[in-house]
């Protein structure tokens, strides 16, 4: 994935990012080309991976995966009119869409025994129910079920986190972007276009500011030394 700098993502936001449950595609390589599936994830921070499980027949686990695997989360994303720009009104503007992504890619693992398979499935479960849910089930239906799926983990060696969030913008236009989001519902892109975009395109237009000022002294300064 290509990340501008201005587009990296911040680690605090990341890490935070992947110790919740998420639902990603699972991309993997095979003889015949790429396969993917989309499925919950939670991390396994002792093991340093993404856990899941799929189904015993599902391609992607009966043919021999060729190189790493690729778990792709999508967290929000939201089209821009470029209306909602406060300066469209002195310059027009394009539409965009502004979106935030997290890539992991690692080794893939798979463990076809059903207990690895319970148990990520049961991880899964308390990580998204208040209390038990599987103890009704019974100990002997859940183990026969399990025998259907498999456990996969993918290691977490290399982490890529993108917001393309309006942070080469106006910081006057992100106010007003953040403001129609909101109006939307879109309550979490709202909050980080005011907590992280805002920020850096405050600081990004002072620097130019600063620059332009600089430029300008010393164009002065050589005009007046040209005069001598």
């Amino acid at each position: 994935m290509y990340v501008p700098r201005h587009f990296e993502l911040p680690d605090d936001y990341v890490t935070e990012f992947l110790n919740g449950p998420r639902t990603g595609n699972l991309i993997t390589v095979h003889a015949d080309g790429p396969a993917a599936t989309l499925v919950p994830f939670y991390r396994d921070t002792e093991r340093n991976a993404l856990v899941t499980h799929l189904v015993r027949n599902n391609p992607q686990v009966r043919e021999p995966i060729t190189g790493p695997g690729l778990v792709v989360f999508d967290d929000v994303d939201a089209y821009v009119s470029p209306r909602w720009y406060a300066t469209n009104e002195v310059k027009a503007n394009v539409p965009t869409w502004d979106y935030i992504t997290v890539h992991v890619l690692g080794s893939v693992r798979i463990d076809p025994s059903p207990e690895a398979a319970l148990r990520a499935a049961r991880r899964l479960t308390e990580l998204s129910e208040p209390d038990d849910v599987l103890g009704a089930v019974g100990k002997e239906k859940l183990e026969r079920m399990a025998r259907a799926i498999v456990a996969v983990e993918v290691g977490i060696e290399r982490v890529q986190g993108k917001a393309k969030m309006s942070q080469n913008r106006h910081p006057d236009d992100i106010r007003s972007l953040a403001a129609e989001l909101t109006r939307q519902g879109q309550d979490r892109m709202a909050e980080f276009l005011l907590e992280v975009s805002l920020p850096y395109a405050e600081q990004r237009y002072a620097t130019l500011a600063r620059l332009g000022e600089v430029r300008a002294l010393r164009e002065d300064v050589k005009g007046v030394t040209d005069s001598h």
